[in-house]
């Protein structure tokens, strides 16, 4: 995979809005804590515009992304925000622009296609983490984390996870893939979603009942993408139940649905959507999985 360069002291980072619409002041929390980590925040032009559920039309957030990513002042490229419209860029993107002049992306949730697209036609490291209008905006994050993660070359090791649980024992090693499960299940038949040979995936959603979550988990089954994958990680799931009263827990549901694959499994990392600081995960890059956690193997930055 190909990685991009660690960020500068003071970077500048762009900041478009590949998908839903923002609103203007969580956009300037968001920037005044980006600038507060010593970054230099640059806006696309069409960051506030509106559609009906989107930021924009596709050609307005395309035209943000591929200016941001071709100005050699801008080192990295934050999303404001997920919700929906990511999609609409992919049959629009040209891979050599990224393959070509790799950059940090960090974004989660809808951003997960963005994600899948520079890990599966780009061979590109991608950042899965804080978003500028919401947990950046609102100090949610793991601050330090981030930081450490772009601009030191040196990998990470055990990340702290705490709160997470062992579902099933063993060891795994393999690149680190994934997103947001809804994402990821809407990315299958496309050719835009990385490989989970031989891979460490994790995956994370909000506000889908456990029922949803065996569809959609039984569809990467049905795909053949489960085959093969030597550990998984879910995140914190947060606020994934049918009713407060449902009789079971999401873990016990994801403990039985799991335990013909084989393989290390945990639950509650806090990446994505969380109820604690999101933690950002590199995607593209060596992990392991075994009783202690998930370690980065390598660095997400060159």
């Amino acid at each position: 995979m190909r990685k991009p360069k660690a960020l500068s002291g003071d970077a500048v980072v762009g900041v478009i809005a590949p998908a839903s619409p923002v609103r203007e002041a969580f956009v300037a929390d968001g920037v005044a804590e980006l600038s507060r980590l010593g970054f230099r925040p640059k806006l696309g032009r069409n960051l506030y515009r509106r559609g009906r559920y989107t930021a924009g039309t596709p050609r307005e957030r395309l035209d943000d992304l591929n200016t941001l990513w071709d100005d050699p002042e801008v080192e990295a490229v934050f999303c404001a925000r997920g919700g929906y419209g990511s999609m609409d860029l992919l049959p629009h993107l040209e891979a050599s622009r990224f393959s070509e002049n790799p950059k940090v992306l960090i974004g989660a949730s809808d951003v997960t296609a963005l994600l899948a697209y520079l890990g599966g036609v780009c061979g590109v490291v991608s950042f899965h983490g804080a978003m500028v209008a919401q947990e950046i905006a609102r100090r949610r994050y793991d601050a330090a984390g981030l930081v450490r993660l772009l601009k030191r070359r040196e990998p990470e090791g055990l990340l702290d996870a705490s709160g997470s649980e062992m579902l099933h024992s063993g060891t795994g090693e393999g690149q680190l893939v994934g997103g947001c499960l809804s994402m990821v299940a809407s990315l299958l038949g496309t050719p835009y979603l990385p490989a989970f040979d031989d891979a460490i995936v994790f995956l994370e959603d909000t506000l889908v009942k456990p029922y949803q979550i065996d569809r959609m988990l039984t569809q990467l089954r049905l795909s053949g993408r489960l085959d093969s994958v030597r550990g998984i990680v879910f995140g914190q799931m947060a606020r994934c139940e049918q009713h407060p009263e449902q009789g079971y827990t999401l873990q016990e549901m994801l403990h039985d649905w799991t335990a013909s694959l084989g393989v290390p499994v945990w639950f509650g990392f806090p990446s994505g959507h969380t109820t604690s600081d999101t933690v950002t995960l590199p995607f593209g890059v060596a992990a392991r999985l075994d009783e202690h956690g998930l370690h980065l193997l390598e660095g997400a930055v060159s």
